[in-house]
């Protein structure tokens, strides 16, 4: 089950757009800086794009081929230099463009390699277990496949960012332990269980697991205030997300 993405309350802390300095670094050209964020922005929104891409009808390995290619056409043809966050959403800027690259390569005769060889990021390295199971299908179409995976790797950012915490605070073997827990997955470990294993009282880990809890929500908003024009609008856009997960 996936988290309560919307809190009753937005939260009052002013957001960070880290994620569109990002997004402009990597189109600023064929430098250290731009390839730097343009790999960021292949580890952090991948995987959706590969999904769309394989609900489009493409194998998955070819799927692999055409997800590093366009990202390598993202920077060969500047089209992150257009990205302007008061015109919209970030996933629905980079799915404009997605199609509109697929739609060329369609229409491409010649099976030239784009970006001219240059490898942004081996899709390899990124988990061959997330990659799984994007066969073409029509239980989903491309769109609901890549705003699912989309809402999927902004849970995922954002409990890679909480796990960083617990880590930096000595603490990351107990948050693994109970981090089904912040889904309310009931497959988890207990959290008595918990306890005992790391010679603590119940309570304790119950008051830590709220702290994170509660910090997970702050970090999800965190990662889609950075793609939505307006803070106003991080609300809407989680309930949208929301609704690509129980799709």
């Amino acid at each position: 089950m996936p988290p309560d993405l919307v809190p009753s309350d937005p939260s009052p802390q002013p957001f960070a757009t880290t994620r569109w300095s990002l997004i402009l670094d990597a189109g600023a050209g064929d430098s250290p800086t731009a390839m730097a964020a343009l790999e960021e922005l292949c580890r952090g929104y991948w995987v959706p794009i590969y999904a769309y891409v394989c609900r489009s009808g493409v194998a998955p390995d070819a799927a692999k081929d055409l997800t590093q290619q366009f990202f390598a056409t993202l920077l060969e043809k500047q089209w992150l230099v257009r990205a302007d966050r008061d015109r919209g959403r970030f996933r629905s800027f980079l799915l404009t463009y997605l199609k509109r690259f697929l739609s060329d390569e369609r229409d491409r005769t010649a099976a030239k390699k784009r970006g001219g060889g240059k490898e942004i990021l081996s899709l390899d390295e990124l988990g061959s277990e997330e990659a799984a199971g994007f066969e073409p299908s029509a239980a989903r179409t491309p769109e609901c496949e890549y705003d699912r995976q989309w809402a999927l790797s902004t849970l995922q950012n954002a409990l890679t960012r909480l796990r960083a915490e617990a880590a930096a605070s000595g603490a990351v073997e107990l948050f693994e332990a109970v981090q089904g827990h912040l889904s309310h997955d009931d497959t988890s470990e207990s959290l008595g269980a918990v306890a005992r294993r790391f010679g603590l009282g119940e309570s304790a880990v119950k008051m830590r697991l709220k702290r994170w809890r509660d910090r997970y929500q702050d970090l999800i908003r965190f990662e889609v205030a950075q793609t939505v024009p307006r803070i106003a609008d991080v609300n809407e856009e989680l309930r949208h997300l929301m609704a690509a997960l129980m799709d």
